[in-house]
Protein backbone atom coordinates (compact mmCIF):
# COMPACT_ATOMS: atom_id res chain seq x y z
CA UNK A 1 0.00 0.00 0.00
CA UNK A 2 1.14 3.54 -0.84
CA UNK A 3 2.43 5.72 2.06
CA UNK A 4 0.41 8.95 2.52
CA UNK A 5 1.83 11.94 2.09
CA UNK A 6 2.84 14.13 4.50
CA UNK A 7 1.30 17.92 4.26
CA UNK A 8 1.68 21.15 6.21
CA UNK A 9 -0.50 24.41 5.66
CA UNK A 10 0.84 27.79 5.62
CA UNK A 11 -1.96 30.92 5.49
CA UNK A 12 -2.97 33.79 7.03
CA UNK A 13 -5.77 33.68 9.44
CA UNK A 14 -9.60 33.31 7.84
CA UNK A 15 -12.59 32.40 9.65
CA UNK A 16 -14.94 31.90 6.46
CA UNK A 17 -13.25 29.96 3.80
CA UNK A 18 -9.75 28.62 4.29
CA UNK A 19 -10.74 26.33 7.06
CA UNK A 20 -12.87 24.77 4.87
CA UNK A 21 -10.36 24.03 2.26
CA UNK A 22 -8.21 22.51 4.91
CA UNK A 23 -10.68 20.00 5.64
CA UNK A 24 -11.04 19.03 2.32
CA UNK A 25 -7.27 18.62 2.42
CA UNK A 26 -7.67 16.28 5.80
CA UNK A 27 -10.67 14.22 4.34
CA UNK A 28 -8.22 13.06 2.24
CA UNK A 29 -7.45 9.42 2.63
CA UNK A 30 -4.14 9.62 0.83
CA UNK A 31 -2.72 12.70 2.87
CA UNK A 32 -1.30 12.60 6.36
CA UNK A 33 -2.12 16.52 7.43
CA UNK A 34 0.65 17.25 9.81
CA UNK A 35 0.61 20.58 10.20
CA UNK A 36 -1.32 23.87 9.90
CA UNK A 37 0.58 27.62 10.31
CA UNK A 38 -0.64 30.72 10.41
CA UNK A 39 1.13 33.35 8.85
CA UNK A 40 0.78 36.71 11.13
CA UNK A 41 2.68 39.05 8.99
CA UNK A 42 1.84 42.74 8.21
CA UNK A 43 0.56 41.95 5.00
CA UNK A 44 -1.79 39.67 6.46
CA UNK A 45 -5.32 40.70 5.12
CA UNK A 46 -6.80 40.70 9.30
CA UNK A 47 -4.39 43.56 9.44
CA UNK A 48 -5.33 45.71 6.79
CA UNK A 49 -8.76 47.11 8.87
CA UNK A 50 -7.74 50.53 8.48
CA UNK A 51 -8.10 50.18 4.69
CA UNK A 52 -11.29 48.33 4.61
CA UNK A 53 -13.04 51.08 7.17
CA UNK A 54 -11.34 54.14 5.60
CA UNK A 55 -12.63 52.72 1.41
CA UNK A 56 -15.24 50.87 2.27
CA UNK A 57 -16.76 53.19 5.49
CA UNK A 58 -18.22 52.06 8.52
CA UNK A 59 -21.38 50.45 7.70
CA UNK A 60 -19.79 48.29 5.02
CA UNK A 61 -16.93 47.30 7.23
CA UNK A 62 -19.73 47.06 10.01
CA UNK A 63 -21.21 44.20 8.66
CA UNK A 64 -18.03 42.62 7.50
CA UNK A 65 -17.07 42.79 11.36
CA UNK A 66 -19.92 41.68 12.21
CA UNK A 67 -19.94 38.32 10.52
CA UNK A 68 -16.34 38.28 11.32
CA UNK A 69 -17.52 38.31 16.30
CA UNK A 70 -20.31 35.67 14.73
CA UNK A 71 -17.69 33.56 13.54
CA UNK A 72 -15.22 33.66 16.42
CA UNK A 73 -18.24 33.13 19.16
CA UNK A 74 -18.83 30.16 16.74
CA UNK A 75 -15.13 29.20 17.42
CA UNK A 76 -14.90 29.95 21.14
CA UNK A 77 -18.09 27.41 21.39
CA UNK A 78 -15.79 25.18 19.55
CA UNK A 79 -12.57 25.96 21.66
CA UNK A 80 -15.08 24.29 24.45
CA UNK A 81 -15.52 21.01 23.29
CA UNK A 82 -11.65 20.81 22.39
CA UNK A 83 -12.70 22.01 18.80
CA UNK A 84 -14.58 18.44 18.10
CA UNK A 85 -17.99 20.12 16.69
CA UNK A 86 -16.35 20.81 13.38
CA UNK A 87 -17.56 24.58 13.06
CA UNK A 88 -13.67 25.14 12.12
CA UNK A 89 -13.69 28.99 11.91
CA UNK A 90 -10.27 29.10 12.38
CA UNK A 91 -6.59 27.82 11.48
CA UNK A 92 -6.13 26.23 14.81
CA UNK A 93 -9.59 24.47 14.88
CA UNK A 94 -8.89 23.11 11.44
CA UNK A 95 -5.39 21.83 12.39
CA UNK A 96 -7.75 20.50 16.17
CA UNK A 97 -9.74 18.85 14.05
CA UNK A 98 -7.09 16.44 12.16
CA UNK A 99 -4.36 16.06 15.15
CA UNK A 100 -2.35 18.79 13.09
CA UNK A 101 0.40 20.55 14.73
CA UNK A 102 -0.11 23.93 14.86
CA UNK A 103 2.04 27.11 15.01
CA UNK A 104 1.94 30.96 14.68
CA UNK A 105 4.98 32.77 12.55
CA UNK A 106 5.38 36.41 11.43
CA UNK A 107 8.21 34.89 9.04
CA UNK A 108 8.15 31.24 7.58
CA UNK A 109 11.58 32.21 6.38
CA UNK A 110 13.51 32.75 9.33
CA UNK A 111 15.72 29.39 10.41
CA UNK A 112 13.85 28.33 13.46
CA UNK A 113 11.11 28.10 11.74
CA UNK A 114 12.69 26.29 8.38
CA UNK A 115 14.03 23.55 10.77
CA UNK A 116 10.84 23.25 12.89
CA UNK A 117 8.85 22.52 9.68
CA UNK A 118 11.72 20.21 8.09
CA UNK A 119 11.80 18.26 11.51
CA UNK A 120 7.97 17.09 10.45
CA UNK A 121 9.68 15.37 7.45
CA UNK A 122 7.26 17.10 4.96
CA UNK A 123 6.37 16.01 1.57
CA UNK A 124 4.21 18.53 0.46
CA UNK A 125 3.53 22.46 1.14
CA UNK A 126 0.27 23.87 0.23
CA UNK A 127 -0.05 27.54 0.54
CA UNK A 128 -3.45 29.25 0.45
CA UNK A 129 -2.98 33.10 0.94
CA UNK A 130 0.20 33.21 2.32
CA UNK A 131 1.09 36.62 3.05
CA UNK A 132 4.30 36.34 2.17
CA UNK A 133 7.09 35.16 -0.18
CA UNK A 134 8.63 31.94 0.19
CA UNK A 135 12.78 32.01 -0.09
CA UNK A 136 14.35 29.33 -1.86
CA UNK A 137 15.04 27.19 1.54
CA UNK A 138 11.40 27.06 2.30
CA UNK A 139 10.59 26.31 -1.28
CA UNK A 140 13.19 23.07 -1.14
CA UNK A 141 12.58 21.97 1.99
CA UNK A 142 9.35 19.43 0.86
CA UNK A 143 10.24 16.35 -1.41
CA UNK A 144 7.00 17.50 -3.62
CA UNK A 145 7.98 21.26 -3.79
CA UNK A 146 5.45 24.18 -2.47
CA UNK A 147 2.17 25.10 -4.00
CA UNK A 148 -0.24 27.38 -3.94
CA UNK A 149 -4.07 28.51 -4.35
CA UNK A 150 -4.45 31.98 -5.76
CA UNK A 151 -8.09 33.41 -6.71
CA UNK A 152 -7.84 34.75 -10.14
CA UNK A 153 -7.24 33.10 -13.70
CA UNK A 154 -3.27 33.09 -13.61
CA UNK A 155 -1.48 35.26 -14.54
CA UNK A 156 -4.59 37.81 -14.75
CA UNK A 157 -5.26 39.50 -11.40
CA UNK A 158 -1.60 38.21 -9.58
CA UNK A 159 -0.46 39.84 -6.13
CA UNK A 160 -2.53 40.73 -4.07
CA UNK A 161 -6.89 40.98 -3.20
CA UNK A 162 -7.31 40.01 -6.92
CA UNK A 163 -11.59 39.81 -5.86
CA UNK A 164 -11.18 43.70 -5.07
CA UNK A 165 -9.19 44.11 -8.70
CA UNK A 166 -11.50 41.48 -10.76
CA UNK A 167 -14.57 43.44 -9.67
CA UNK A 168 -12.76 46.98 -10.09
CA UNK A 169 -11.76 46.15 -13.39
CA UNK A 170 -14.86 44.75 -14.61
CA UNK A 171 -13.72 41.40 -15.76
CA UNK A 172 -15.74 38.31 -16.55
CA UNK A 173 -12.90 36.38 -15.86
CA UNK A 174 -13.33 35.00 -12.07
CA UNK A 175 -11.70 31.15 -10.49
CA UNK A 176 -8.64 30.08 -9.04
CA UNK A 177 -5.25 28.76 -10.18
CA UNK A 178 -2.98 26.33 -8.41
CA UNK A 179 0.33 27.04 -9.22
CA UNK A 180 4.15 25.87 -8.11
CA UNK A 181 5.88 28.18 -5.92
CA UNK A 182 8.91 29.99 -6.90
CA UNK A 183 10.68 33.54 -4.70
CA UNK A 184 8.06 35.57 -7.06
CA UNK A 185 4.88 36.26 -5.89
CA UNK A 186 2.29 34.12 -8.10
CA UNK A 187 4.80 33.14 -10.64
CA UNK A 188 5.62 29.28 -10.71
CA UNK A 189 4.08 27.05 -13.59
CA UNK A 190 0.25 26.54 -13.62
CA UNK A 191 -0.89 23.09 -12.27
CA UNK A 192 -4.57 23.46 -13.01
CA UNK A 193 -7.20 26.47 -12.99
CA UNK A 194 -10.85 26.86 -12.43
CA UNK A 195 -12.95 29.22 -14.13
CA UNK A 196 -16.45 30.31 -12.22
CA UNK A 197 -19.45 32.27 -13.26
CA UNK A 198 -19.31 35.71 -11.34
CA UNK A 199 -21.77 35.47 -8.97
CA UNK A 200 -25.20 37.49 -9.16
CA UNK A 201 -24.16 39.60 -5.78
CA UNK A 202 -20.91 40.15 -6.87
CA UNK A 203 -19.56 41.96 -4.07
CA UNK A 204 -16.52 41.06 -3.07
CA UNK A 205 -17.08 39.02 0.26
CA UNK A 206 -18.96 36.70 -2.85
CA UNK A 207 -16.48 36.86 -5.05
CA UNK A 208 -13.49 35.70 -2.49
CA UNK A 209 -16.14 32.70 -0.82
CA UNK A 210 -16.95 31.43 -4.75
CA UNK A 211 -12.98 31.37 -5.53
CA UNK A 212 -12.07 30.05 -2.56
CA UNK A 213 -14.60 27.29 -2.37
CA UNK A 214 -13.82 26.16 -5.70
CA UNK A 215 -10.64 25.89 -5.39
CA UNK A 216 -10.17 24.36 -2.54
CA UNK A 217 -11.33 21.46 -4.66
CA UNK A 218 -9.53 22.19 -7.45
CA UNK A 219 -6.34 21.68 -4.99
CA UNK A 220 -7.81 18.39 -4.15
CA UNK A 221 -7.60 17.74 -7.39
CA UNK A 222 -4.11 18.69 -7.82
CA UNK A 223 -2.38 16.93 -5.12
CA UNK A 224 -4.42 13.61 -6.48
CA UNK A 225 -2.49 14.85 -10.19
CA UNK A 226 0.47 14.98 -8.29
CA UNK A 227 0.37 11.59 -6.26
CA UNK A 228 -0.88 9.91 -9.99
CA UNK A 229 1.99 11.58 -11.74
CA UNK A 230 -0.80 13.04 -14.13
CA UNK A 231 0.54 16.57 -13.38
CA UNK A 232 0.08 18.59 -16.91
CA UNK A 233 1.78 22.46 -16.56
CA UNK A 234 1.02 25.46 -18.25
CA UNK A 235 3.68 28.30 -18.25
CA UNK A 236 2.94 31.40 -15.77
CA UNK A 237 4.92 34.51 -15.77
CA UNK A 238 3.02 37.16 -13.93
CA UNK A 239 4.08 40.57 -15.81
CA UNK A 240 3.36 43.75 -14.09
CA UNK A 241 0.34 44.66 -16.79
CA UNK A 242 -1.14 41.46 -14.55
CA UNK A 243 0.35 42.18 -10.64
CA UNK A 244 -1.72 44.28 -8.27
CA UNK A 245 -0.57 45.68 -4.65
CA UNK A 246 -3.16 47.18 -2.05
CA UNK A 247 -5.92 49.26 -3.64
CA UNK A 248 -5.21 52.85 -2.02
CA UNK A 249 -8.03 54.46 -0.23
CA UNK A 250 -9.42 56.46 -2.96
CA UNK A 251 -9.26 53.25 -5.24
CA UNK A 252 -11.37 51.54 -2.90
CA UNK A 253 -13.97 54.73 -2.81
CA UNK A 254 -14.30 55.32 -6.45
CA UNK A 255 -15.00 51.24 -6.22
CA UNK A 256 -18.02 52.41 -3.92
CA UNK A 257 -18.94 55.08 -6.33
CA UNK A 258 -19.15 52.72 -9.35
CA UNK A 259 -21.42 50.52 -6.94
CA UNK A 260 -19.08 48.28 -5.58
CA UNK A 261 -19.88 46.55 -2.23
CA UNK A 262 -17.47 44.64 0.45
CA UNK A 263 -20.13 42.87 1.36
Amino acid sequence: MAKNIRVAVLAQEDSFNIPGNIKLLGEMKTVDLVAVVKIDSKGSIVNKKDLFVKGFGLTQAGKMGFVSVFNSLINIIDNFFFFRLGFLKSLKSAAAAYDAKYKVMQNPNDKSNIQWLENLNIDLIISYSAPCVFHNDLLKLPKLGCINLHCSLLPLYAGLLPSFWALYKNSESFGATVHKMDNKIDNGDILGQIRIQKPSNPTMFNVVRDTKRAGGHLMVSVVNDILSGNVTTKTNHANELNYFSWPSIEQIKEFRRNGGRLI
